[in-house]
């Protein structure tokens, strides 16, 4: 197994694996699910994109922005009007679908209070073969370096607040829960001026 950037020609098994390890439940057009939260990476931020890959091939990535409040800007300037035919803007959100679809049209759906103090976000999953193995943390070390040379002070992310491991293996890298919106967790990392990871201070 190696890790590496991110390239063009890994565009399909990422979205193959965002949709093999997403809940699927509610929803038909299971390609909306790596139009939200996969495909724009690798477009519009290849240089924040890393996989892991054996001789199968692409077995995980992790995939982020390094200004959020930008990246969405450019998400609706240059990824939307990719689809804006093919999925019209609901005038609402009535169920799993339309609520994807709405956030392709307004990605800012998942912007939390607090973006300010954590401006980057990121996305990872890994196929099941490689699970329990550390890959998922030396994705992360890649793209938390990546994004510290940026200059980000702090990454966000978000998950389901019934994904128990999920936010375990967050909390043992020094996330810590920002906010719990509705059935979501979001967690966040304040990076140091050394390069090591920092906890973002007690909220009492």
């Amino acid at each position: 197994m190696i890790l590496r950037p991110a390239e063009p020609r890994d565009l399909k098994a990422v979205h193959d694996i965002c949709l093999d390890t997403a809940t699927k439940r509610e929803l038909d057009d299971l390609d909306l699910i790596g139009y939200v939260f996969a495909d724009p990476y690798l477009t519009l931020a290849p240089e924040f994109c890393f996989v892991i890959e054996d001789d199968e091939g692409v077995a995980g990535y992790a995939v982020g922005a390094l200004d959020t409040v930008d990246f969405y800007r450019r998400w609706r300037a240059e990824w939307t009007p990719r689809f804006a035919d093919l999925y019209p803007k609901p005038a609402q959100e009535t169920d799993r679908h339309s609520a994807l679809v709405l956030s392709l049209h307004n990605p800012e759906r998942y912007l939390p209070a607090a973006a300010a103090e954590y401006p980057s976000h990121l996305h990872i999953n890994l196929d099941a073969r490689t699970r329990r193995q550390g890959w998922g943390t030396k994705l992360l070390d890649a793209l938390f370096d990546r994004l510290r040379a940026g200059g980000s002070p702090g990454v966000h992310l978000s998950t389901s607040a019934t994904n128990t491991r999920a936010i375990a293996f967050y909390h043992k890298l020094d996330f810590e829960v920002l906010d719990r919106p509705g059935a979501g967790t979001v967690m966040g990392l304040r990076f140091d001026g050394s390069g090591r990871m920092e906890a973002p201070p007690s909220r009492s």
